[in-house]
């Protein structure tokens, strides 16, 4: 049943006083009854658990999940790491090609609608994992081992996408990627952070000295993880990937060391739940195998690479934390203090995968 098939007898109107911060009530429901043919009376919003930097809300029609809505976090001054109107754009143009994306129906930037730009997308009804009980979810028919390995598979059709072809080769910048996006990061960390952590210099160094050569470049998400997949709720495959916030054009299989960072690097690191071998999951061998034999690529620098994502983290987090600590980050449930204290352990995490080569 569509939103204007819905009928107003399932439930009555929500109503504005409920409003997460982030968003303008009255205004965004009078644009979505004007863009969507719908009763603005009956259209509401809720936050969404997952994701700690863009806001994304969930837009409900007679209390039914509809619509998403994805905007910069609350005090954004700019930087391409919030940039909703690009990675709006990015998810269009995937939205031809095999890579499975949510459908975008509208990238605005209206200040009488909203004070930032946001992307306005179709609700998918698939299921994330991101805590235990999740696992549930995944049918009879399908397994944790073969939802995992239909991420790698996901990931591959991103890595295999002519971005000239969809009009996205202007997303390309000059040098080497890795270089650049070490500079980007401690940038980006040196911009936000109230606190002196040498670590985070100290870690940018040493991955400064020994970037492997690039072998293919295209498409990078940037957040790959089980908790940015949409799975079908009838064969538990991959549906959609979301939040392409960090993606940008360079060594692809860079996003494959952020996903054995994420897979297997302790959650308490992290702050993010994975399934791991004892539940099902496919073993860091197994899934770096699987992408090789779809892919052709070598793998033999994953290590690297999850180093680097392990302290790209880090500065993420150290992000996430400062926002917090200043209260910008909506109505999001997540300790500050927590947040804070991963990030050395995860620089000090990223020293070890350098001289260990393990991840």
């Amino acid at each position: 049943m569509t939103a204007e098939q819905s009928s107003p007898e399932q439930s009555g109107p929500e109503q504005s006083t409920a409003d997460p911060r982030g968003i303008d009530g009255p205004r965004v429901r009078a644009w979505i009854a004007q863009q969507q043919g719908v009763d603005a009376d009956a259209v509401g919003f809720q936050v969404l658990s997952v994701g700690r930097s863009n806001l994304t809300f969930t837009v409900t029609y007679y209390g039914a999940p509809r619509w998403v809505l994805r905007r910069p976090p609350l005090g954004h001054t700019g930087g391409s790491a919030h940039d909703v109107q690009r990675e709006g754009r990015i998810m269009a143009a995937m939205g031809p090609t095999p890579v499975p994306v949510p459908n975008v129906l509208e990238i605005v930037d209206d200040p009488d609608v909203l004070e930032v730009p946001f992307v306005f997308q179709d609700h998918c009804p698939g299921f994330t994992i991101h805590a235990p009980e999740d696992l549930e979810l995944i049918p009879e028919s399908g397994s944790v081992r073969e939802s995992m390995l239909d991420m790698v598979s996901a990931l591959s059709k991103v890595h295999a996408v002519d971005v000239d072809a969809i009009g996205l080769g202007d997303l390309r910048r000059p040098g080497g990627f890795v270089e650049r996006q070490l500079r980007r990061w401690l940038g980006q960390y040196e911009a936000i952070t109230t606190r002196d952590l040498p670590i985070i210099g100290e870690v940018q160094a040493a991955l400064s000295k020994d970037i492997p050569p690039e072998t293919t470049t295209g498409m990078v998400h940037g957040d790959v993880k089980p908790n940015n997949m949409l799975f079908d709720r009838s064969t538990g495959d991959v549906q959609a990937i979301v939040d392409w916030e960090l993606s940008s054009i360079g060594d692809v299989v860079t996003d494959l060391g952020y996903l054995m960072a994420m897979m297997f690097v302790d959650d308490s690191l992290t702050g993010i739940w994975t399934p791991g071998e004892e539940d099902g999951s496919p073993s860091a061998e197994e899934l770096s195998a699987h992408y090789s034999t779809l892919t052709g690529r070598d793998t033999s620098n994953v290590p690297y690479y999850s180093a680097f994502a392990a302290w790209k983290l880090a500065c993420i987090r150290e992000g996430v934390y400062t926002r917090l600590k200043q209260g910008k980050m909506g109505d999001i449930d997540v300790d500050p203090e927590e947040a804070g204290a991963s990030v050395e352990s995860l620089a000090s995490y990223a020293l070890d995968i350098l001289k260990t080569g393990r991840i």
